[in-house]
């Protein structure tokens, strides 16, 4: 009877520690995927590459058919999905819009719900939001005050979130001054945005350089609306000092600013 005891004990403590070892190996896998689809969101962003982009979906999606609890991964696919809504806005790229506007609302819904990362939830819905008036201009009529809502919800749960300000920043931008826009708003936002890169690198789940480029980017074009040309190339510069190849800044806003200036 004893021995029959100690082969059970054997039997269950053998089973034990290759469930202990699957688990550590998924969990190994799981970060492997987050940190490749981290590499990609960033590298599409900076390079401004779909096809880049597409992939971190992907390696984010492979993590939550395994493990839809996964808030992290959840996080990475919302803000790859809101970045697919601002491509919606390009020439060529209209159906974009409609392919993952639904499912990013459907996805921002369930990070909320679960609380842990509500201001990174609250602010990509906000952007999510600020997309669909971009989209179709009537829709600010009933969505402008949920976006404010949104933002100043996800400021109080954690006011060192840049995406936040940044967020807040592009409404302002982007609003006409009779419906509440203002640029000068917008550049205090964007320069809280890059103060809070500079002050807290690691302080949330947005690849923090990620965030400083498109802060600082945001930053410059607030100056030039407002002929500020000298603090838009600073801000421009300061941007490629940290990232190169960041393409929007390199090719599209950078070269804008000197050809204004030469004329």
């Amino acid at each position: 009877m004893n021995s029959v005891l100690f082969r059970s004990s054997i039997l269950v403590l053998t089973l034990m520690f290759v469930l202990s070892q699957n688990e550590y190996s998924q969990k190994e896998n799981f970060n492997d995927l987050l940190n490749s689809g981290k590499t990609f969101t960033y590298k599409a962003l900076v390079l401004h590459d779909k096809d880049m982009l597409l992939e971190a979906l992907n390696q984010y999606g492979k993590i939550l058919k395994a493990d839809t609890s996964n808030l992290e991964a959840l996080y990475g696919l919302i803000f790859v999905e809101y970045r697919f809504l601002e491509l919606s806005l390009q020439k060529g790229n209209d159906s974009l819009f409609n392919q993952y506007y639904q499912s990013s609302l459907v996805n921002a819904a369930k990070l909320i719900s679960a609380n842990k990362y509500l201001s990174e939830g609250k602010s990509l819905l906000a952007g999510i939001y600020m997309m669909k008036i971009a989209s179709s201009p009537m829709s600010a009529v009933t969505l402008s005050s949920k976006i404010n809502r949104l933002l100043n919800d996800a400021e109080e749960a954690n006011p060192k979130n840049p995406t936040t300000f940044i967020v807040r920043g592009e409404m302002k931008y982007n609003t006409p001054k009779l419906f509440g826009g203002s640029i000068e708003d917008a550049v205090n936002n964007f320069n809280k945005a890059v103060l809070i890169c500079e002050q807290n690198p690691d302080s949330t789940l947005v690849d923090t350089e990620w965030a400083y480029l498109e802060s600082l980017a945001w930053l410059g074009q607030a100056y030039a609306r407002i002929d500020n040309y000298d603090a838009a190339k600073f801000a421009y510069q300061k941007a490629l000092s940290i990232q190169a190849d960041f393409s929007w800044v390199k090719y599209i806003l950078l070269p804008k600013i000197e050809k204004k200036e030469q004329n």
